[in-house]
């Protein structure tokens, strides 16, 4: 159950959001939403019972199945893929759910990934006269890509770079930013990997928690590099969410990585192959915010 604040005016907009989002979405990774009420002045929202509470949990706070079996991180990694190509490819309208991050991901009785809390979500016409105005930029810290702050948009892309960051997080076993000096975001854990990709270590970046089998190595490898392709500064290198999930299901292989962390330049050009996808920055686009604010 969520419970609204009496005074919260961002809380009563969180709570509008994600009824008319989540509220009409069908999809075995997503939280269902049981229902909602409203009494003794109090908004409450009502989900489905998930017993294993929340990923972030399991990651840092206490030992458990996930802490050391990659089949289930790696289980818990698809299982949000399939979520977010749902929202940007499954529904009639795409939907961005702008918030993608561990404590956002419930895990039922069998480890099973959900993908939950839709306040921050958005419905996004394609076609390309319709968007959503919204007065301030909204998302997590460590989760949000650089050209959010520079651009003020949220997109497809956006979306994707925080499924990035947060595949990092359940190899590595790390929180997203502030690894090594407090407030010297130089050193999240999308600078980190991609400098021990490119001394040739990058498998020096997973969780030592992690019990692999040698024969898993090169797996566990190819979804590190997937999450850095997510993690590209410029946008239109980022793979869809529907090439994220070929590979991972062994379909294709990994999108090329430069072993140098690319310099974030603006305006991004876009790459040609992904100038007429559905998933570009022009078909899913959020119009400017005047406000910063970070969760």
């Amino acid at each position: 159950m969520k419970r609204v604040s009496k005074n919260s005016r961002q809380g009563k907009k969180e709570f509008i959001a994600e009824v008319t989002t989540i509220g009409s979405l069908h999809h075995k990774n997503l939280v269902k939403l049981i229902g909602w009420c409203y009494e003794s002045k109090e908004l409450l929202l009502v989900y489905e019972l998930m017993p294993n509470g929340s990923l972030d949990k399991y990651l840092f706070n206490q030992s458990s199945e996930l802490e050391s079996h990659w089949k289930t991180r790696n289980g818990v990694i698809r299982d949000v893929a399939q979520a977010l190509d749902y929202l940007h490819n499954g529904c009639e309208k795409r939907v961005l759910h702008r918030d993608i991050k561990a404590n956002n991901i419930m895990l039922d009785f069998d480890y099973v990934a959900k993908l939950g809390d839709f306040g921050l979500a958005r419905i996004v016409q394609i076609r390309n006269v319709t968007h959503h105005s919204t007065k301030e930029i909204a998302g997590t810290r460590g989760y949000m890509a650089p050209e959010t702050f520079l651009t003020g948009k949220a997109t497809v892309e956006t979306d994707v770079y925080a499924f990035g960051v947060l595949v990092l997080e359940v190899v590595c076993g790390k929180r997203p930013r502030n690894m090594y000096v407090q407030g010297d975001y130089k050193y999240s854990i999308v600078y980190w990997v991609w400098e021990l990709y490119e001394e040739g270590k990058i498998v020096n970046a997973v969780d030592d928690r992690i019990s692999s089998e040698k024969d898993e190595i090169e797996k566990v490898e190819i979804v590190l590099i997937l999450g850095l392709s997510c993690c590209h500064p410029n946008p239109h290198e980022r793979p869809t969410m529907k090439t994220v999930l070929m590979v991972l299901n062994g379909e294709a292989s990994p999108p090329m990585v430069p072993t140098e962390r690319p310099a974030s330049v603006w305006p991004a050009m876009p790459s040609s192959f992904k100038q007429n996808e559905n998933g570009s920055l022009i078909s899913g686009t959020l119009t400017p915010f005047t406000q910063l604010s970070g969760r």
